[in-house]
């Protein structure tokens, strides 16, 4: 059996400033009686005002655990406990600003997102929300996620797989066998527009070092000081610029090529190429327009190895659509894509990768049952550091003030701390539905219950409008 993946999570929390859900403040008519330092376990409320231990120092909102004891407890109810104004402003339609609190604290102690009480999250609404996993399987004492006893594998195969093999008539094998490589987790990072700071960018790559998996950035975000961790970095580039970075494509496991329609015809000479260079494997990234499984088919057909579907960062499909064509979700992305490629019986020969929306750990199983082979992320990761993010008008990202102070070590330990958080959620739901390799997750949509077909099978007849018929 092969050694388990482990991830080594870290408590590291930043001494940075930071939106919290509620904000507890003092009034006047405090009497510095001191009874809520002696309630609150937390050590929200200290003496030491202006260097003065008679005098209450402010409430650390950072440290408060929401438990309203304090509050209880005051005799002259001086303490206020409301929500904080910005941090109902994060956020928008999609990113919800919970979703900023849940991963900055999992960066912060990498601890399994569902434990104990359960999900708390919705059970309804748009995309992943409306897709729920299936837990037959969580009563067994041998399949118990990150305490198992079973051995639960969370490695995808990435490159282009034979769909069959030929012999010749003494049994020698014909088939030629396409290079592969295995990442120990279903995950990795994709950071090629988005202008990093220089420590930010290099805690991205020592993270995507650590954690055993890859990082695509721009050609030009690739400096000499990253030379040590080359074979975790994609570079992105235009077929065109092939011949400008030949050096580059050598020293790389992967390289990712911007669509063109251009390129779906000379595909194989283009990989061929790229081949000559060494043993690298050739990755497409398309945009998830309408329609994009035709494309993605046709690419697969040309011989493609990886295809990296990309779509808006609220998980909608990219473009314009009018009001009668609203814009696809990302599941319905995904499962258009992967069932376009089984009709047509090339499925299983190319891998086929997926960003856009994934926000939570939960969206990572849930779009692998919807398809996709392993999934990309960048936004998670900036949050964890503190960014904020705003969807309206248009997408603004906010940088913590003070973040380009922060060490290189300790924004890579804040991203591996997160990456632990959602391996470990993978196998607590891996664990929960019997399922030991995350191979076998892709595409089983029948492990999983989508709310608007249930919906529509149980009170769909019920509630449908009668056809009126003219005489």
């Amino acid at each position: 059996m092969p050694k388990k993946y482990h991830i080594d999570t870290k408590v590291t929390p930043l001494e940075l400033e930071y939106i919290h859900k509620f904000r507890i403040e003092r009034g006047e008519n405090c009497i510095n009686c001191g009874r809520c330092t002696k309630v609150c376990i937390y050590e929200v409320h200290k003496r030491g005002r202006d260097g003065d231990s008679r005098k209450m120092a402010l409430p650390s909102t950072v440290t408060c655990r929401n438990c309203f004891r304090c509050i209880q407890e005051c005799p002259r109810g001086a303490l206020e406990k409301s929500l904080d104004g910005d941090f109902l402003n994060m956020g928008g339609s999609y990113w919800k600003p919970d979703m900023f609190i849940t991963l900055w604290k999992q960066a912060e102690d990498g601890k399994v997102p569902v434990s104990g009480a359960g999900y708390r999250g919705p059970f309804t609404g748009p995309g992943f929300d409306g897709m729920w996993t299936d837990m037959s399987e969580i009563v067994r004492p041998t399949r118990d996620g990150i305490h198992g006893r079973e051995y639960i594998s969370t490695s995808v195969e990435l490159g282009r797989k034979l769909n069959h093999l030929v012999f010749d008539e003494n049994g020698k094998m014909l088939s030629e066998v396409q290079n592969t490589i295995d990442v120990p987790i279903p995950i990795v990072f994709d950071f090629p527009y988005e202008e990093l700071g220089a420590n930010i960018r290099a805690g991205i790559i020592k993270a995507a070092a650590k954690l055993n998996t890859f990082v695509i950035l721009s050609p030009k975000d690739i400096t000499p000081d990253v030379k040590g961790e080359m074979k975790n970095i994609i570079p992105l580039m235009s077929y065109k610029d092939i011949d400008a970075n030949l050096d580059l494509i050598r020293s790389v496991r992967i390289v990712a090529l911007e669509y063109d329609e251009e390129m779906e015809k000379t595909l194989p000479a283009i990989i061929e190429k790229i081949k000559k260079l060494g043993s690298i494997l050739t990755m497409v990234r398309i945009p998830a327009t309408r329609s994009v499984e035709d494309a993605v088919l046709k690419l697969a057909q040309n011989g493609a190895e990886i295809i990296h579907v990309v779509a808006d960062y609220r998980g909608i499909e990219i473009g314009t659509v009018d009001a009668e064509n609203p814009p696809l979700l990302s599941r319905d992305v995904i499962r258009a894509v992967h069932l376009k490629l089984v009709d047509e019986r090339v499925r299983d020969e190319v891998s086929i990768l997926f960003s856009g929306g994934i926000a939570m750990a939960e969206h990572v199983p849930k779009a692998m049952i919807c398809g996709a082979d392993l999934t990309a992320i960048d936004i998670p990761l900036l949050i964890a550091l503190g960014t904020r993010l705003y969807e309206e008008p248009e997408k603004i990202l906010v940088f913590a003030e003070g973040v380009e102070s922060l060490s290189v070590g300790t924004i890579t330990q804040r991203m591996v701390n997160l990456m632990g958080a959602w391996h470990s959620q993978l196998l607590e739901v891996m664990g929960a539905m019997g399922i030991r390799e995350a191979r076998r997750l892709r595409g089983e949509t029948g492990r999983a219950i989508f709310y608007e077909e249930i919906d529509a099978d149980t009170f769909g007849k019920l509630f449908k409008k009668s056809e009126t018929v003219s005489l």
